[in-house]
């Protein structure tokens, strides 16, 4: 038998995905320590893995298969943890064409350069079927097991390139190389198959099965190598194969369908029909000789030759049989019956995981769907969280303006003790002197600008990087038009445009607030400087009491006492009822996966509300009843103080009186600008990370796009070397476009560079292109990745740019994880159904809601506010 086909394994290049892996890993799951561990050993075993199964030379051994179809079931299962893509998880993979020569195929590019895990998993399954051709085909053969094991092989193989022809048109979101393209898997399929028919022939031949079922499973045999014929014999596809590929199979087909009719001569001449097996015998001799011409064009002058001898022999003897003895009319072929068929060898489907003991290294990582689940049911827990305690806090507010405005419980303290300074005034000059007095607020005010300018910055470069890459690519394709086939830079920056249009509405919002609070500090100035004084120059401000005021033994004095301790009481329990709040929690992992499992889809709203009312429904009950005590106890209040009021001497001093309410203002001033300026600052600081992870991320896709920018380059300029040469036209139905660039330089990419000391402007693409011109084609550029924003550095000169940060890793998808924070605060989420802040105080100023991700902070009034508009990409 002639030797066995098998297809060439694709090429790569050494890729690191370890840094780009750990930090979406760092910035997308929650893990604790001993999980962040865990899920760095798993990177490091992971990108161990690659380097083994695609960059090391691979034997022709089980081992060497299972290694690789190990790397593509891990590629399967973290498809919907970590998601390889240019905007979330950019890792450039380079694959080379698996029948490569050295040169273009009718001008058409030898390596393919794609962002996308799926193009990395197209290209692996593509090797695994390749190395089960490359194994099958040096197998002895020299028994049943052998026998059997190849012709399994082959039928894999079959199955897997068959299964890539239907799938890689949307595994590759790009024109494909010539190897990964329909019609030459469809060849590779048929090939794989009818050399799998193949093997079990030999293996029924081997066991001298009945003639019967020889005869069909060498005709099918035969039927499978002439669809291979028709298949590789495609004029787009011809210059493809190895030269010995076509002939050899030409020759199969035809040595087959010589065995075919030999096997039924055999059967005829059981039967007695002499006639018909002289006619079967001699089509299989001459099938067998126009197979010699194939073979010995193919490099196998020997191939079949033992099977054309014993066809010969037994021509001849039949032939001097019927000529002595038998004499009988010698048919035409045309007229005999067709021979059967039987097709047992398969394509054999692709399943997953291909290896049998697959263990995910990411198993303790959940998938996306319930990652996304766990973010929205963070953001309703949030929203739930913040709804309630802010219903507390704007009641608490309202009640210390009601208390504020009756001047109590300064004007008790007056009936009651007589002195100058009220007991309730000296304690909250007290609370105010140990948090620092007004010079802590005037410090905070005056940082707030240089953190607003800070992210602004950060915000600015990121921006400009965007706008960078994209004039670049607009100069681009206006230069080489249609022949500019990666995909435009708005369909790729879209999402990124979106996130800078939110972080510049929050910012934006955010400097209002900071405004609103320094008004309110400059109007409360007087009082607040007041209680920030030492107790003797606090007492001498404050008026003297009345000679008459109202006895401290009647009966609205000892109400208004009464109901005092009850405002203390319900001022306690809602902090405790707050605390409960926060601390209220529930893991619903376990929930969303067991969900997930049993039907294969999340329902997150109703299973998310359901838990939520289970957990908070008591806690709202309490804040209710809260409310309703409220309501009674100011009612009271109220009247009692009348009562009080009426009951003191007509002389005494309003002056006083007024310059208390401003005090005992002035302290719950003092308290909400403390806790704004507090959250204020937190805000920014908080903020600059994401800010920074933000452009770390557009910084690795601007050179991921400078990286395919010049492998495009590169191959145009390959293939304008190359069109002298090359006449044949290249295929018109694989012409898409993509944004991929593919190369024939079989180099490595350059590797990823170190932080950068930039020497020139930043907008410059080439030291030696001159202004506003682009570097002429195939000439390097500096490859040196975007600079990432540092916080610590001074501030941005437009002809400066900002040094590398490297030292925060950046996350690569947009954050999805909302933590919760307080509605009464300066940083509000908006609640369902309103514009943001709807329903607040708006004495009080609002900043925007933390993106999703966003750490808890606590809350103090929201400003109401119109929706921030998405402002449109720049131009």
């Amino acid at each position: 038998m002639a030797a066995f086909l098998c297809a060439p394994l694709k090429k790569t290049n050494e890729v690191d995905l370890s840094k780009p892996l750990r930090t979406f890993i760092s910035s997308t799951f929650k893990t604790s320590d001993d999980g962040s561990t865990e899920s760095d050993e798993a990177v490091s075993e992971f990108n161990k893995l690659r380097n083994k199964a695609v960059m090391q030379p691979l034997d022709k051994h089980e081992s060497s298969l299972d290694l690789l179809v190990r790397y593509y079931d891990q590629l399967v299962a973290i498809e919907n943890k970590l998601p390889l893509t240019p905007t979330q998880i950019p890792i450039a993979f380079k694959w080379k064409d698996a029948f490569d020569k050295g040169s273009l195929f009718f001008g058409k590019a030898s390596s393919l350069t794609l962002s996308y895990g799926t193009f990395e998993r197209a290209a692996v399954l593509f090797n695994v079927g390749a190395l089960m051709s490359q194994i099958a085909a040096v197998q002895p053969l020299g028994t049943d097991e052998e026998l059997k094991s190849a012709a399994k092989l082959f039928q894999q193989s079959a199955g897997v390139f068959s299964h890539l022809k239907d799938t890689v048109l949307s595994l590759v979101q790009q024109e494909p190389t010539h190897d990964l393209m329909p019609d030459t898997l469809n060849a590779l399929a048929a090939i794989m198959l009818a050399q799998g028919q193949e093997a079990i022939y030999l293996k029924a031949s081997k066991d001298k099965m009945k003639p019967a079922l020889l005869v069909k499973i060498a005709a099918q045999c035969g039927d499978f190598y002439q669809e291979a014929v028709k298949q590789m014999s495609r004029e787009m596809l011809k210059g493809l194969w190895e030269k010995e590929w076509i002939p050899m199979a030409n020759g199969k087909m035809l040595a087959f369908q010589g065995l075919a009719q030999y096997h039924q001569s055999r059967q005829n001449n059981e039967n007695k029909e002499i006639g018909e097996e002289l006619s079967r015998l001699a089509e299989a001799l001459r099938l067998c000789q126009q197979a010699q011409t194939y073979f010995t064009t193919a490099g196998a002058p020997n191939a079949f030759k033992a099977e054309m001898t014993i066809i010969q022999k037994a021509h001849e003897l039949a032939k001097k049989d019927n000529d002595f003895i038998y004499h009988e009319r010698i048919p035409d072929l045309r007229g005999l019956p067709a021979l059967g068929r039987a097709a047992l060898a398969k394509t054999l489907p692709v399943t997953t995981p291909l290896g049998p003991r697959f263990k995910d290294l990411f198993e303790t990582l959940v998938p996306v769907p319930v990652h996304q689940a766990l973010a929205a049911y963070d953001v309703r827990r949030a929203e739930v969280v913040n709804m309630e305690t802010g219903r507390l806090r704007e009641h608490t507010q309202l009640m210390n303006g009601i208390l504020a405005s009756l001047n109590l419980p300064a004007a008790l303290d007056d009936a009651c003790n007589h002195e100058t300074l009220p007991e309730s005034i000296r304690e909250k000059s007290a609370k105010v002197k140990a948090a620092g007095g007004i010079d802590s607020l005037t410090q905070s005010v005056t940082e707030l600008p240089s953190l607003l300018t800070r992210n602004k910055e950060i915000l600015e470069e990121t921006s400009r990087l965007l706008t960078e890459e994209k004039q670049s690519d607009v100069q681009l394709r206006a230069q080489f038009k249609e022949k500019w086939t990666r995909m435009a830079s708005e369909r790729l920056t879209e999402p990124l445009w979106q996130e800078i249009g939110k972080y510049r509405g929050i910012l934006d919002t955010a400097a209002n607030a900071d405004n609103i609070v320094r008004t309110k500090l400059d109007a409360n100035r007087r009082g607040l400087e007041l209680l920030s004084k030492p107790e003797p120059e606090l007492k001498a401000a404050i008026p003297g009491l009345s000679s008459n005021t109202a006895g401290q033994n009647t009966p609205s004095v000892a109400q208004l006492k009464d109901l005092m301790t009850r405002v203390q009481t319900i001022t306690a329990k809602r902090q405790t009822l707050e605390k409960e709040f926060k601390d209220a929690s529930f893991d619903m992992s376990s929930t969303f996966l067991r969900a997930l499992g049993e039907s294969g889809a999340l329902n997150e709203e109703q299973i998310s509300t359901e838990k939520l009312n289970e957990i908070y429904g008591p806690l709202r009950e309490q804040v209710s009843a809260s409310v309703k005590e409220q309501e009674t106890v100011m009612a009271q209040v109220q009247q009692a103080n009348q009562q009080f009021c009426a009951e003191k001497s007509n002389t005494s001093s309003a002056e006083r009186e007024t310059m208390l309410k401003m005090l005992a203002g002035a302290h719950d001033i003092f308290m909400e600008l403390r806790g704004n300026l507090q959250e204020g600052t937190k805000f920014y600081n908080d903020l600059t990370p994401l800010l920074v992870r933000l452009q770390q991320k557009v910084s690795d896709f601007v050179f991921a796009r400078k990286t395919e920018k010049e492998d495009l380059m590169k191959d145009m300029q390959q293939t304008i070397v190359s069109q002298p040469t090359q006449a044949a036209p290249s295929n018109p139905a694989y012409h898409g476009g993509g944004e991929a660039a593919r190369t024939t330089a079989s180099a490595q990419p350059p590797p990823r560079p170190p932080p950068p000391n930039f020497a020139q402007a930043p907008s410059q693409s080439h030291p030696t292109a001159p202004p506003g011109q682009h570097p002429p084609m195939g000439a390097q550029a500096p490859m040196t990745a975007p600079m990432a924003y540092n916080p610590a550095a001074p501030p941005h000169h437009p002809y400066q740019p900002y040094p590398q940060q490297y030292g925060a890793a950046p996350p690569y998808p947009y954050p999805t994880q909302q933590q919760p924070y307080q509605t009464a605060t300066p940083y509000p989420v908006a609640y369902p159904g309103t514009y943001p802040g709807a329903g607040h105080n708006p004495a009080a100023p609002y900043y925007p809601p933390p993106p999703q991700g966003y750490p808890a902070y606590p809350a103090y009034p929201p400003y109401p506010q119109q929706p921030y508009q998405q402002p449109p990409p720049p131009q």
